[in-house]
């Protein structure tokens, strides 16, 4: 049955299948291929490219805001196979918010944070999953110090009502 699955999600068009990267270095980020489908999060307004390459599942955020590409930012995820679901990590490179100023404005702390990231359900019209977020940050050293998981829902972006987030 998985295996129908899969090639449902292939023949569809889901994913778009790329060349295999020889040689691949351990920190590096896969390019994704042309093809490859936008999917918008209906939580958080981000949209990101997705594609399967070398039975893994792969995330990039393409719609970074333009001050935020300016510092070089990123979100970057990568899962495999676990039964019906896809589990792993996304690396960020972010801002955190890390008190304010007098007149109240937040500083922000650059930060690489590691976190966990899970697709229960990858289908045609909809991804849905939970990854990893955070109740308390420790900006000093760049670490989670209380996380809680946050359910998540994509859609394709093609599909997706335009959101102001």
């Amino acid at each position: 049955v998985l295996g129908v699955v899969i090639l449902v999600l292939f023949a569809s068009g889901l994913f778009a299948a790329g060349q295999a990267k020889p040689g691949g270095k351990t920190g590096q980020f896969p390019a994704p291929p042309a093809g490859a489908r936008v999917w918008r999060s209906q939580t958080t307004g981000k949209e990101y490219r997705v594609w399967i390459e070398n039975e893994r599942l792969h995330a990039v955020w393409t719609n970074v805001p333009a001050e935020l590409v300016q510092g070089g930012a990123y979100i970057r995820t990568e899962c495999q196979r676990v039964g019906t679901r896809w589990v792993g990590s996304s690396q960020t490179y972010l801002p955190f918010p890390c008190g304010t100023t007098q007149n109240g404005k937040h500083v922000g702390k650059w930060c690489h944070v590691l976190t966990k990231i899970e697709f229960r359900r990858v289908e045609v019209d909809r991804i849905t999953g939970s990854a990893e977020g955070y109740r308390r940050f420790d900006c000093e050293t760049c670490k989670i110090v209380e996380a809680v998981m946050k359910d998540f829902e994509w859609v394709p972006k093609e599909q997706s009502p335009v959101s102001s987030k």
